[in-house]
């Protein structure tokens, strides 16, 4: 995710003037893909429909966000972070840029690139599996977080 209100209009003038976006990422939702403040994306403006697999610069209020394309629908897109587990309607209209490439550490990766492509299925592929470790990893903690409060009253 994308959180730079200070490169708002920096950014969106940046693709009109010239016609790409090279900057850090900000947050963590597209891990393990893009680390945050470390990676540096390229992002182009959308001057055509999006389709499953790309990655969209959008704006959600005031924030710029960073996300994957699962299926392009009337209007708009259902989008998700690869390390998010709710999907998000976007319209078409909110959509500004798409990432082309990006460089990870000194590791250059175009989005045409066939074993990127084969990473971005597999994400989507095992969102289900993962979002059940997610939950039950989370469900543990608060269970063993309520016996350490328990274990902590009795003493």
């Amino acid at each position: 995710m994308m959180n730079v209100d200070a490169e708002k209009r920096k950014i969106e003038d940046v693709l009109k003037e010239k016609g790409v976006y090279i900057g850090p990422t900000v947050g963590v939702s597209m891990l393990p893909m893009l680390k945050n403040r470390r990676d540096t994306i390229v992002v182009k403006p959308k001057t055509e429909r999006l389709k499953r697999l790309d990655v969209a610069l959008y704006k959600r209020g005031e924030s710029y966000i960073l996300h994957r394309v699962l299926e392009a629908v009337d209007g708009g897109y259902i989008i998700r972070g690869d390390n998010c587990y709710v999907d998000e309607n976007v319209p078409e209209e909110a959509v500004i840029g798409v990432l082309t490439e990006f460089f990870r550490k000194d590791k250059h990766i175009l989005c045409t690139d066939k074993k990127y492509i084969r990473y971005a299925e597999k994400r989507i592929k095992t969102y289900k599996s993962r979002r059940f470790f997610v939950r039950m990893k989370r469900n543990v903690r608060a269970f063993g977080g309520k016996v350490l409060r328990k274990l902590r009253l009795r003493k």
